[in-house]
C-alpha cells in the first residue's frame, strides 16, 4: 500500500484558484481607467480618486497574475527535473508512506521502526538539498516572496476601498468590478462583501442620475 502526506500550503491552493480565474476576471473591466481617469480631472489635480485607486489596484492584480504563472512554471521545472522533496518510509505493519514534508516524516515515526526512520529522513533531507540548491539557481523562492509582496499590495488598496467615495460613474462601476475580480478568489469571507457593498450602494445614491442609456453602461454579460 502506498500513501503519502498532504503539504501543499494554503496561499498554494489560492494561487492555483487565481490563475484557474483569470479569463473571467480578464472580461470583466470593460473600460480604460488611465485614460478615463484623465479626462474626469477637476482642472488642478485628481481625477475620480476611487477610479485611480481601482486602476491602481488592476495594475498589481495583472502583476500579481504574471508572477504566478512565472512561479508556476518554475515550479513546473524543478517537479521535472528534481522532484518534490519525499522520501518512503515502511511502518511496522509493512505499510509504505510516501512522505513529503519532516512533519509527515516526525508523525510516522516510531521505535519500531527507528532504523527505517532514520534512513527515510535522510533520503528526505538530500532530496530537499537538490531541490532547494536547484531553487536558489532558477529563482522559485524569490518568485514565491515577489508575489507576496504584491498580494500584499492588493489587500492594502481592496482595504482602502469602502472609505474611497467615487466622484464618477465610472468609479462606482470600478469599485464593484473590484470586489467582484477579489470576491471570486476570497476563501475565508468573514464580512467580505459587505462593507463594500455597502460602499457601492452609497455611491451609487449618490449619482443618482446615471441613466440605463448611458454609453458608458456596463452590460451584466461583461462581469458573469
Amino acid at each position: 500500500m502506498d500513501d503519502s502526506d498532504n503539504s501543499m500550503s494554503l496561499s498554494f491552493v489560492t494561487r492555483r484558484r487565481l490563475l484557474a480565474g483569470t479569463a473571467t476576471a480578464a472580461v470583466a473591466w470593460p473600460f480604460h481607467v488611465k485614460s478615463r481617469a484623465a479626462e474626469l480631472t477637476d482642472g488642478s489635480s485628481a481625477a475620480d480618486p476611487a477610479l485611480r485607486l481601482c486602476g491602481n489596484w488592476q495594475k498589481i492584480h495583472n502583476e500579481t497574475l504574471s508572477l504566478c504563472r512565472e512561479q508556476q512554471r518554475l515550479e513546473t521545472h524543478l517537479a521535472r527535473t528534481v522532484g518534490f522533496p519525499c522520501a518512503k518510509v515502511r511502518l511496522a505493519d509493512g505499510t509504505e508512506l510516501t512522505l513529503h514534508s519532516m512533519e509527515g516524516m516526525n508523525d510516522a515515526y516510531s521505535p519500531e521502526i527507528q532504523v527505517e526512520w532514520g534512513r527515510a529522513v535522510a533520503d528526505f533531507a538530500a532530496h530537499q538539498a537538490r531541490w532547494d540548491a536547484a531553487d536558489a539557481e532558477i529563482g522559485y523562492s524569490r518568485a514565491d516572496e515577489l508575489i507576496r509582496q504584491s498580494e500584499t499590495a492588493e489587500r492594502v488598496l481592496l482595504d482602502n476601498l469602502p472609505q474611497t467615495a467615487a466622484t464618477s460613474m465610472e468609479g462606482i462601476l470600478a469599485k464593484l468590478l473590484v470586489i467582484l475580480h477579489d470576491g471570486e478568489h476570497w476563501e475565508h469571507p468573514d464580512d467580505f462583501p459587505w462593507p463594500h457593498i455597502r460602499s457601492v450602494l452609497d455611491d451609487l445614491a449618490r449619482h443618482h442620475k446615471y441613466r440605463s442609456g448611458d454609453d458608458r453602461r456596463i452590460d451584466r454579460a461583461t462581469v458573469s
